[in-house]
């Protein structure tokens, strides 16, 4: 029934039903998205994570190459060093090596092991600032470098004289009557013999001459059955030519000098060759010296004008004949080593003997006999007064 002024809505769903419904799906898209970010977070944590290993041999021979290889999944451009320790009882930085990956992921280093004594090493790959390397990857290597150099005793000259053939003459004790492998390395890294085996005799030892072609140093190299044993450099030298200096026809302002010991009882004697001019004489210092020398017409002439602390000096005028020179110490006690400088000279030398000008020829005066009439009247006199007394 309709009463007037009332009005009266149509039935109507309870609304706790909607309420109902919308809940759980709100709940759904919470938990959904929580999964979104979980898994975005996920992702992330694990595109931070990289791999990255190195391989290396656990013992390398002296001297041969330390190879080490790796390989990464780092993005490229990216850097990474790869260092050298010592790992005794301590550890010591002795090389690092830097390389740039690449496309391909994987990289390689050399490391010279020839100047490196035997002994325990480490390689490592620090880590990279940024990056974290899961746990498969290997960062660190142990080697150990064995030294045989010791096994081989060489007996050969280290350093030749070029002559054609470089001489490989050694012992090896722990090779008798067996043989060894050589090789020869030249001084511009080619190979100039072998690798050849060469026979030991009963006591190890062994001689080779290998060919060569110029002056230079070459490496040989042994191996036997357990491998690498070592290197050994040999030194060529050029072979010795002497050289005789060309004489110039102008030495004025050249000095040529000679040394001989001298004292006053055995004086220095000097011969000096020049070309008609003036040659200019002068000793050397720290002793006070005197030169003589004879001139054009063979008197002696001496010069005695400085002290000890000077240079003794003098001028000569060369006629193109031989200047001889006698210089010995003012003082008698004095005694050493003098050397004179002879400029405007052609050749200057140290007399074997005494030079003739300083050669005295004059002999001792004979005393004349007393007249024997004055010896009888000296004698009468004599008497007489020993009478009177």
């Amino acid at each position: 029934m309709h009463v007037p002024g009332i009005s009266v809505e149509p039935d109507k769903k309870p609304r706790c039903d909607t309420m109902t419904q919308s809940r759980p799906r709100s709940l759904q898209r919470i938990r959904a998205l929580i999964t979104i970010t979980v898994f975005f977070m996920l992702c992330a944590g694990v595109a931070t994570a990289y791999e990255l290993t190195i391989t290396a041999p656990s013992s390398v021979q002296k001297g041969m190459p330390l190879v080490i290889n790796g390989s990464s999944n780092l993005p490229p451009a990216i850097s990474v060093d790869i260092v050298l320790s010592r790992a005794e009882y301590t550890t010591e930085e002795l090389a690092r090596q830097t390389v740039t990956l690449q496309g391909t992921k994987e990289f390689s280093v050399i490391f010279d092991t020839k100047d490196l004594p035997k002994g325990q090493y480490k390689v490592e790959v620090p880590g990279i600032s940024g990056y974290t390397f899961l746990g498969d990857s290997t960062t660190i290597k142990i080697v150990q470098i064995v030294d045989r150099s010791d096994e081989v005793m060489v007996k050969s000259p280290r350093t030749q004289e070029m002559d054609g053939t470089l001489e490989v003459r050694g012992i090896i004790p722990t090779q008798k009557s067996a043989g060894v492998q050589i090789q020869v390395i030249g001084p511009k890294n080619e190979v100039v013999f072998g690798p050849e085996y060469i026979v030991t005799l009963s006591d190890g030892s062994f001689m080779r001459d290998v060919k060569i072609d110029g002056p230079g140093t070459y490496e040989v190299s042994f191996t036997d059955s357990r491998g690498f044993i070592g290197t050994y450099p040999f030194n060529v030298t050029a072979p010795f030519v002497p050289v005789t200096p060309t004489p110039t026809p102008d030495t004025a302002g050249v000095a040529i000098t000679a040394t001989a010991p001298s004292t006053a009882d055995h004086p220095a004697y000097f011969v000096v060759t020049a070309p008609p001019g003036e040659v200019n004489i002068t000793t050397s210092a720290g002793i006070d010296w005197i030169i003589e020398y004879p001139d054009s017409r063979g008197t002696i002439q001496k010069i005695n004008s400085k002290g000890q602390q000077d240079s003794e000096e003098v001028t000569i005028l060369a006629q193109g004949e031989t200047i001889y020179l006698k210089v010995y110490p003012y003082r008698f006690s004095d005694r050493g080593d003098v050397t004179i400088f002879a400029e405007g000279a052609e050749k200057v030398g140290v007399a074997s003997e005494m030079p003739p000008a300083f050669v005295t020829t004059t002999s001792p005066t004979q005393k004349s006999p007393i007249p024997l009439g004055i010896t009888l009247g000296a004698l009468l006199i004599v008497g007489l007064r020993r009478l009177r007394q």
